[in-house]
């Protein structure tokens, strides 16, 4: 019996694990510098692991040009089909996403490789991969014009008085109504008087029917934390009355015995009913 040649044995075992890990074929045209223009990725099914893995984003994130095959293999493992590791110059993954009350996001990798074999290309399939993973963006709610309502002071409250009359009740009753469709964001109340009498019994009598207002308001199931109140007094008249006797001129002053309801709300709530 002849003996074994154990340097040629040794060559020839070295020799079939080289073809064993050579490449099967590389499926992309790979130019010298790692590019391609026309990629192509292999079909999942052909995968030795078509079940893909759970990638670590953050060592997906590590990964960057000019990184060689071990330093690839440490972030993010072997390859999922059967790619081989001499000469080869694309390597291809399976990877899986975990996605909150969704099936998991699964993405092809590509990965390809310049003549000095380093990392230089790195291809998704679907390409949008990554944007998928990003939660949809949340529009900041768009907020409707301030709304101006208008009650007139005698409509609302007798003459010198801080107590809702019944028309005022009727429309402070439809208001809340439309304030707990809309959901406003907030609600401001002003009170004003005519000039007729002095500016402390004024600004105190405007104060009240702000005060009452709300207080309706509030009962009716508008959220009484979203309503501010002031009184302004005669500080801002909307009438124009010469002087004449009192009688007349509490007429004429009507206009600025009012209370004005204020109100934003955002376009997303307003939808939700």
């Amino acid at each position: 019996m002849n003996a074994f040649n154990f340097p040629v044995v040794r060559t020839l075992a070295m020799a079939c694990a080289g073809l064993l890990l050579a490449a099967c074929g590389n499926l992309s045209t790979v130019d010298q510098q790692g590019h391609s223009s026309a990629p192509k990725f292999p079909a999942i099914g052909d995968s030795y692991r078509p079940q893909g893995s759970y990638v670590n984003l953050e060592n997906l994130f590590k990964v960057q040009p000019g990184m060689a095959k071990a330093q690839l293999y440490e972030l993010l493992g072997a390859p999922h089909f059967n790619e081989g590791l001499f000469g080869v110059r694309e390597w291809d993954y399976i990877l899986r996403f975990r996605r909150a009350n969704q099936a998991d996001l699964v993405c092809q990798y590509k990965v390809l490789f310049d003549k000095d074999m380093q990392a230089q290309s790195f291809l998704f399939l679907p390409a949008d991969c990554l944007t998928q993973l990003k939660p949809a963006p949340v529009a900041e709610p768009a907020v409707l014009p301030a709304q101006r309502v208008t009650l007139a002071g005698d409509a609302t409250f007798a003459f010198g008085s801080a107590s809702l009359s019944d028309a005022g009740r009727d429309s402070l009753g439809r208001l809340a109504m439309q304030f707990k469709a809309q959901h406003p964001q907030r609600i401001s109340i002003t009170g004003h008087t005519d000039r007729l009498g002095s500016p402390a019994y004024n600004l105190d009598l405007s104060r009240q029917r702000a005060e009452a207002v709300r207080d309706y308001l509030a009962a009716a199931g508008v959220p009484a934390a979203l309503m501010q109140v002031r009184g302004v007094g005669a500080a801002e008249p909307v009438a124009t009355c010469p002087e004449a006797p009192r009688a007349q001129l509490i007429r004429c002053l009507a206009a600025d015995r009012r209370v004005v309801v204020e109100s934003s709300a955002s376009l997303a709530q307003t939808h939700q009913e």
